[in-house]
């Protein structure tokens, strides 16, 4: 017996194995996938091994498959036959060949055909398989994590050099001033410091260089202020008092708090006017706070600070418990027309609020995480707590905490407190911190007990984080282990797939077992695939032939009723000699006429209508749809190529939706190219089966080349060869689209791909502001513009949002900003041009023969014992715009003190100049902070006009260096003269302001921080002065009394030192904050190349006072001068945003695909002109035996005249070597005989006209 290669237990116990195997490997690789966050790392450049291999090993399996189908299938009507006699419909009339694939399964699940339900069922499972591969794999943006990595701790805590004293203290101003800064103003905190919750940690990083954006985690001791507050009732326990030696006419409130854990005496929570000044005239209410640090002793009397006599506690004592008390008053009092005046008559507490407070600190672990800013600029970090420690930081107590802060608030000048500066006294600086963190209300506000405790808590506890980052962390080379967070294109292995493909791995292997167990076998006794092997069949089958005949132009149903009556098996016969014979045998009646009479009742062709059986797949519409759907999917895959190349990317994918959007790009393309290639086979499958008869019907047909030839159950690449070597080009042609088609979906596997792109998206963007020089004259108040000017020159504080160097941008807002991917809003640059204001100043230098220098007597009283006051005169010429009547020259006086032992110091001041008639006036800045003694307040109409309003120089700066030696004695007065050894320049400079167009790197969502790596580019070419109006004159010169940069310089740089000349200390030198910054902002040009009469060293000085200006007044027009923009000035903008999921149409698989797609159109064009009479072959379905069997029966194809005994038995090499059927020609068409026409195969030439003669 014949068995197929396909049925074999070896091949199917290999598609066994194969399955199994196919499972264990994909379940193994998930597992993998899910354990180690991705196979491994990967680029969408090395995509073909990954993306195309598993469709492509499918692919190859599914073509395997099919040829277990077909032999299951062609063999199954043999098997019925082979087990006993069966109907008809079950044997002779079966067939699975030509249905589509749900018809034939659906027909074996009726006719309980499990194998070949089995076999068609595995070629679904594995399309279906097929399928999910393409979507097996993805390359996701993932984030993993190393462990182990060495990390460099860069501070740790330690207050070794701690120091507070009633005299002293190492703490500065920069803890109030950086958190104000921070909360208020949202300066750039420093690495490791979190000002809304109090926390310190060190900052730390990888010892090996690590790519910008990377997270790295390690476990450091941090630090975390707290300040536990409970309200103290207190409005009837306040007592009146006067405290004489704090002011002789003031009245004072004072307080007695006690509470169980802690007594103190006499806190002052109240003042009247000193001198009975009014700040406000006709106020009649006043808000006033007190923020202190006390130590818990009864004995102490709080009031007595100041006083001759009394000897002011450690404020750092830690033997004793401290509590903090804060207090806010509300005054009331009668209205005053006049700022000074006699004292109130009346002055009380109205009501009063008070807190009492218990700071400290707390040590602990904390597992941080530090992120690489943009730039290294934004460098943010997050930490969680995960355990708590006892310990204190060496030198410094929790118990000192609360002192350290007021400290450091107590040297802080914030201004003077706006609306609530209202008698004498200022706001102090932690009201005025905690007003401007609430919009700037009144202090009057945090009345309410609850609301001052929240505030002041929270501004407390930033405070003190700023001051133990600030004075508490000592450099480290520690080295601790932690671990790093980065992001990496990782290899996936999707669930989903995983879940289909293991499924119908495991399905299919039981198919196999299946199939393995209960396959046809020993049924046929050659390859029943061609029709040749039908007609060996038949010429041993008498009875069949006969009950067959004139039935092959009969219609299958014709066949069914002819055959409905009858069984049907295979009989194998030994005697007397081996064959094989398919009996017939009767079972009912009606169906069982002769031949003839059936051969009467057939009409003339000529004269009636003929039907043929024609599968769909030849059909004329199927084949349009086959053709022109490629040419659609062409198109459609050009169109969304240049879509995806414009946009890099056509679809945007969402984290949630990712899998969703992934599915649909990858398992619908796979089902789109799986109907096409289904399409196409059922073509060539068509095809294959009409081919023999084909050339039949063309006539004198060899049998190699007809009944032999045999396309169905042959790979793709045998197949072509058969059909190209018997000359069928149409045949060819479809096969070879078909195979084409089969790649179809290996290559949209590659198809799209996921990335992480740049999606560029239109922002609008308005202009929300405009400056407004006269909002502010910076005299009293700069909103923190001078420390801010001190933290950027000497701190390398990063620029402020909307300012870079010398330039000051307005404001914008963005719209339709799209969200991000991801929750790190990671920075998106775009650029623009923008117009920016930009302050300078143009100096001249006071000449050197015009300055005097000599020994002023009168100031004697007003400088230490060892100093000898210095008079420097200098006549200057009238240096303002404007005239001012015959007014030439002016003269200016600036007084000095150098040592009298004759040590050489430097010395010098910035000043601000008032022009008068007759005189220059401006020596250093003027205190307007009343927190000191000789503090001085001026009305607003002599600040207003300040520097004299004829468009002068405003600001002066002088920087000596000399010494002083004794002359000779004055007896009258014991007074000795002095003369002064001393090299000294002056410069005087006019203010002025321009707007420039300058091309600026912004960045979303932060928009108004400007990135150090791409400074603003200004266009020179726009530059234009701005004008002013002042009271005598109009043009371009300004005349800002800069008085409160001056003055709070120093609270942005501290305390710097300046090295004396050789022969005396730093301590001695007589600098104010300005030339001490413009000494040490500029390393590279020392002190000494600022002073002198050469061309060089007077730019120096001026360059060096221009930088240090322009740093200043760029935050001062960006803090006083913003007024918002009624205008809507708004311009569009196209930035890039990056980390977007992005779908991809890959140009080498797309140009792949549309090859092929127009190949195959091509292809199934001519095949179709090639094989047009196709449609007109056969009457009815030549796949079943007894379909095929009827168009031999009236021929004597299938008679002994040509087939010899045994021939069923022998394979196609034996047939052709005992030359059955050599010399013969066949052909398929009409011919008559004895008056009746009949229909089939037969020798010869044969059509309408008869049988020709052979």
């Amino acid at each position: 017996m014949w068995n197929s290669i396909w049925l074999q237990r070896q091949v199917l116990a290999s598609f066994l194995v194969i399955f199994v195997g196919s499972f264990l490997v994909t379940i193994t690789l998930y597992h993998f996938s899910e354990k180690n966050h991705g196979l491994s790392a990967e680029s969408s450049a090395r995509q073909y091994g990954w993306r195309y291999g598993p469709t492509a090993f499918l692919t190859v399996v599914l073509s395997l498959w099919v040829q277990v189908d077909y032999a299951n299938k062609i063999l199954m009507p043999w098997r019925e036959m082979r087990q006993g006699q069966t109907t008809a419909d079950r044997s002779v009339l079966l067939e699975y060949i030509s249905p589509l694939i749900l018809t034939s399964f659906w027909r074996s699940i009726k006719k309980r055909h499990w194998v070949v339900t089995a076999s068609i069922s595995g070629i679904l499972l594995i399309q279906l398989a097929t399928v999910f591969s393409t979507g097996l794999f993805v390359l996701e943006p993932t984030t993993l994590t190393q462990d182990g990595v060495p990390m460099g701790i860069k501070s740790k805590f330690h207050g070794s050099d701690f120091r507070l004293t009633n005299s002293s203290s190492t703490i500065g101003t920069s803890p109030a001033i950086l958190y104000y800064g921070t909360r208020v103003h949202g300066l750039t905190p420093h690495a490791g410091v979190d000002v809304y919750h109090g926390l310190v940690v060190p900052d730390f990083a990888p010892e090996n260089a690590t790519a910008s954006g990377t997270n790295y985690t390690s476990t450091v001791q941090g630090a975390q202020a707290n300040l536990d507050c409970e309200y103290f009732p207190a409005l009837n326990n306040a007592t009146k008092t006067g405290l004489p030696w704090r002011s002789i006419n003031s009245q004072f409130f004072v307080l007695n708090v006690t509470t169980p854990s802690c007594s103190i005496s006499n806190i002052i929570v109240g003042q009247g006017p000193d001198h009975n000044a009014y700040h406000q005239p006709n106020a009649t209410q006043a808000y006033q706070g007190y923020f202190g640090d006390y130590l818990c002793d009864p004995d102490i009397r709080n009031d007595m600070f100041g006083y001759s006599g009394f000897a002011a506690p450690n404020p750092s004592n830690t033997t004793v418990d401290h509590r903090i008390v804060m207090t806010l008053v509300d005054l009331r009092f009668p209205a005053r027309g006049d700022v000074l005046g006699a004292s109130p008559f009346y002055f009380y507490i109205h009501n009063l609020t008070v807190a009492v407070c218990k700071a400290g600190y707390t040590l602990g672990d904390y597992d941080v995480t530090y992120m690489h800013g943009i730039d290294g600029q934004r460098k943010t970090w997050s930490a969680e707590q995960v355990s708590n420690s006892s310990s204190e930081i060496p030198g410094f107590s929790p118990i000192q905490l609360g002192a350290a802060v007021q400290s450091s608030l107590d040297q802080s000048y914030l201004g003077t407190g706006g609306q609530d500066w209202v008698l004498s006294e200022q706001v102090p600086s932690f009201y005025q911190i905690l007003s401007a963190m609430n919009g700037n209300v009144s202090i009057g506000h945090f009345m309410e007990p609850q609301r001052l405790i929240d505030s002041a808590t929270s501004a407390f506890n930033g405070i003190a984080a700023q001051l133990i980052n600030k004075h508490m962390m000592k450099p480290s080379n520690e080295t601790v282990n932690g671990s790093l967070l980065y992001h990496e294109d990782r290899l996936f292995v999707r669930a989903l797939s995983v879940g289909f493909m293991g499924a119908s791995f495991l399905l299919l292997a039981v198919l196999s077992t299946i199939i393995l167990f209960f396959r046809p076998w020993n049924v046929v006794p050659s390859d029943p695939g061609s029709i040749g092997a039908t007609a060996l069949i038949l010429a041993e089958s008498y009875t069949l032939r006969r009950l067959l005949m004139g039935l092959g132009s009969a219609r299958s149903p014709q066949i069914s009723e002819r055959l409905s009556s009858y069984k049907f098996q295979t009989v194998v016969s030994q005697i007397p000699q081996r064959t094989f014979t398919l009996v017939p045998t009767e079972h009912g009646g009606g169906g069982g006429e002769p031949a003839t009479e059936c051969q009467e009742e057939v009409a003339n062709p000529a004269q009636s209508s003929q039907h043929w059986w024609v599968p769909s797949a030849v059909k004329w519409w199927f084949q349009s749809i086959a053709i022109v759907l490629p040419l659609i999917l062409i198109a459609v895959l050009e169109v969304i190529q240049r879509l995806s190349d414009q946009h890099n990317g056509f679809v945007e994918l969402s984290t949630t939706g990712f899998t969703i959007t992934h599915g649909f790009s990858t398992y619908v393309p796979a089902v789109v190219a799986f109907v096409i290639a289904s399409m196409y086979a059922s073509m060539q499958l068509s095809v294959s089966i009409l081919a023999p008869w084909l050339a039949l019907h063309r006539g004198s047909a060899p049998a190699s080349r007809s009944l032999f030839l045999n396309l169905t159950n042959r790979l793709a690449p045998h197949r072509m060869f058969l059909a190209f070597k018997n000359g069928n080009t149409g045949e060819v042609l479809i096969m070879i689209a078909t195979f084409l088609a089969a790649w179809l979906p290996i290559l949209v596997s590659g198809l799209y791909i996921t990335i992480s792109a740049s999606a560029s998206q239109t922002i609008t963007l308005a202009q929300s502001d405009v400056f407004d020089f006269a909002l502010n004259n910076l005299f009293y108040e700069d909103d923190l513009a001078g420390t801010i000017a001190g933290l950027i020159s000497l701190d390398n504080l990063p620029y402020p949002e909307w300012t870079y160097g010398d330039l000051a941008f307005n404001r914008l807002e963005a719209s339709n900003v799209p969200k991000t991917s991801d929750s790190s809003e990671e920075e998106v640059p775009f650029a623009a041009t923008l117009q920016a204001t930009r302050p300078s100043l143009n100096c001249t230098v006071v000449p050197h023969d015009a300055m005097i220098a000599s020994w002023d007597p009168t100031e004697y009283e007003n400088v230490p014992e060892d100093l000898a006051p210095l008079n420097l005169t200098s006549v200057v010429p009238w240096g303002c715009a404007a005239p001012n009547g015959n007014v030439t020259h002016v003269p200016w006086f600036q007084g000095f003190a150098l040592p009298k032992n004759g040590s050489e110091i430097y010395f010098g001041h910035a000043s601000i100049l008032t022009w008068g008639d007759d005189i220059l006036l401006g020596n250093r800045a003027i205190d307007t902070d009343f927190n000191h003694a000789e503090a001085t307040t001026y009305s607003p109409s002599t600040v207003a006009n300040w520097v004299g309003g004829f468009g002068c120089p405003s600001l002066a700066v002088t920087l000596g260096r000399g010494s002083a030696s004794r002359a000779f004695h004055v007896t009258k007065s014991s007074l000795l003269t002095y003369d002064f050894d001393i090299s000294v320049t002056s410069i005087l400079c006019t203010q002025h302001l321009s707007t420039v167009s300058a091309g600026v790197t912004l960045s979303l969502p932060s928009l108004g921080v400007i990135s150090p790596s791409s400074p603003p580019i200004p266009d020179e070419r726009t530059a234009q002065y701005l004008t002013t109006k002042l009271s005598n004159y109009s043009g371009s010169i300004f005349e800002f009394p800069l008085n409160n940069f001056l003055l709070t310089l120093d609270s942005g740089t501290g305390s710097v030192s300046i090295p004396a000349p050789s022969t005396s200390s730093g301590a001695q030198n007589q600098l104010d904050a300005f030339v001490e910054v413009l000494a040490t902002a500029n390393t590279s040009l020392p002190i000494d190349s600022l002073i002198g009469h050469n061309q060089s060293q007077t730019q120096n000085l001026i360059d060096a006072t221009s930088r240090l200006y322009k740093t200043y007044m760029t935050q001062a027009i960006d803090r006083n001068m913003r007024s918002a923009d009624l205008s809507s000035t708004s311009f569009t903008t196209t930035p890039s945003f990056p980390n977007h999921l992005r779908l991809k149409q890959e140009k080498a698989p797309k140009i792949a695909l549309q090859v092929l797609l127009g190949i195959m159109s091509l292809c199934a064009i001519v095949s179709r002109v090639m094989l047009r009479d196709m449609e007109k072959l056969v009457p009815h379905n030549p796949c079943s035996i007894a379909g095929r069997a009827s168009l031999f029966a009236d021929g004597e194809v299938s008679t002994r005249k040509l087939v010899p005994y045994g021939a069923e038995w022998q394979t196609g090499t034996e047939l052709t070597k005992s030359g059955v059927y050599e010399g013969w020609l066949f052909s398929l068409g009409w011919w008559e005989s004895l008056g009746v026409y009949k229909y089939g195969v037969d020798i010869g030439w044969i059509d309408r006209g008869g049988k020709a003669d052979i």
